[in-house]
């Protein structure tokens, strides 16, 4: 009769070891699914930033040159100019955006520090971008924590209403934290319906199998944090 009950449990065991590797093995490959899906996000996107860089973007450097030489003799062009120049430079920004060419050349840094410029210096925001962080990291790492801190800084831009946000990134040998705090009017965790960027976020941290902290209260400002093993 022992013997009996013992070979079930023996064979209960055996069954929950041959679950988990397989549930272990399926969860691998999801992530490997996830990684490659965004990996291949990042690709379409850098093409439609040499479209937009090498397409539209030299349609309006020829545009904005003609109207220049126009207005020479016509001043009621020079609005024209001023539209088309801006036009120019929101392309070329857009451009940069979606395919940060500086990650790639300079390194995680100051790609970092650029996009803080980018996105806060002609807002009406005092902003800190403070990196302490020497290790060189992997290119899929430093695309994550760029795109996270790309879409926590738009949506401080976008929804908060902040007048100061900070951008931290630290770590050591074997860890990589960033951290974004706004002090703009927070939200209720509880009675909120996580949007696009906010889900990618998660998911992308997930794949990664770092940790997301999202702190945030109404009147409290927001504090993100992402912590990436190594």
């Amino acid at each position: 009769m022992n013997n009996s009950y013992e070979q079930q449990l023996e064979s209960i065991r055996a069954l929950q070891l041959s679950l988990k590797k397989r549930l272990d093995g399926e969860q691998a490959s999801l992530t490997g699914l996830a990684k490659r899906l965004w990996a291949q996000q990042e690709a379409e996107k850098a093409r439609l930033s040499r479209e937009l860089h090498d397409g539209v973007g030299q349609l309006l450097t020829g545009l904005t040159r003609r109207l220049d030489d126009l207005a020479a003799t016509d001043p009621g062009l020079s609005e024209l100019y001023s539209i088309a120049e801006m036009a120019l430079a929101d392309v070329r920004q857009l451009s940069r955006l979606m395919s940060p060419t500086i990650l790639d050349d300079l390194g995680l840094k100051p790609a970092l520090k650029w996009l803080c410029r980018s996105l806060l210096e002609h807002e009406d925001i005092e902003y800190h971008c403070a990196i302490d962080f020497p290790l060189q990291l992997d290119k899929e790492i430093n695309v994550l924590l760029f795109r996270i801190a790309q879409e926590s800084l738009t949506n401080s831009v976008k929804h908060a209403q902040a007048s100061l946000i900070k951008l931290m990134l630290t770590g050591h040998h074997n860890v990589v934290r960033l951290e974004i705090v706004d002090n703009g009017k927070g939200f209720d965790k509880a009675l909120i319906t996580p949007g696009i960027g906010l889900a990618s976020i998660a998911d992308r941290v997930k794949a990664f199998d770092a940790t997301l902290t999202l702190e945030s209260a109404p009147g409290k400002g927001t504090r993100t944090i992402v912590t990436v093993p190594l």
